[in-house]
């Protein structure tokens, strides 16, 4: 690809969803990664 591409590291979490109780950090790492990596010129 030609940009970079994360996601967080766990599923959809249906279980969960609506309860209040999930938690953004992996978002946020991922979000993060991201960042980092667009600022970076690729040699490939």
């Amino acid at each position: 690809l030609p940009f970079p591409r994360t996601s967080p590291d766990h599923g959809t979490a249906f279980a969960i969803a609506g309860k209040g109780i999930a938690r953004p950090d992996s978002m946020i790492a991922a979000i993060t990664l991201a960042t980092e990596l667009a600022g970076k010129k690729s040699a490939v």
